[in-house]
């Protein structure tokens, strides 16, 4: 739709009178180019049977329960020293297994092993002591 305007403005330019900004009068050959091409597109209608049903509160508590949850473990991992947090963030939270979690830290599989235990452990103890 952008370069049709610019098209379109290119074939028109004769018409542009001068007494007012170029961009302005860009902006409107584009606007009213968007509102032919949103015009032409018919309505979506939704049947009622589609309409999704409102939440219940319970679930939006949840939610809300589950957004902490998420920011205190992000909060006491980012606090880790930085070799465990590298295991532990590549490992879990980007789903690598061992092996790719060892290539991509240039690392042994053992040691990866050994730091995802201590990492785990660290994490755990900050856990319990933020909660």
């Amino acid at each position: 739709m952008a370069q049709e305007a610019f098209f379109r403005c290119f074939r028109s330019l004769v018409q542009w009178r001068r007494d007012a900004a170029f961009s302005t009068w860009l902006f409107t050959v584009a606007t009213n180019l968007y509102r032919r091409e949103v015009r032409r597109i018919p309505p979506l209608t939704v049947s009622l049977e589609d309409i999704v049903t409102p939440r219940v509160q319970s679930d939006l508590d949840s939610n809300i329960i589950d957004a902490d949850r998420r920011r205190t473990v992000r909060n006491a991992l980012l606090e880790l020293p930085a070799k465990y947090r590298d295991a532990l963030l590549l490992f879990y939270f980007h789903e690598h297994d061992v092996a790719a979690t060892a290539s991509s830290l240039g690392l042994p599989e053992g040691t990866v092993k050994a730091r995802l235990s201590r990492g785990r452990t660290l994490l755990g103890r900050k856990l319990r002591g933020m909660l």
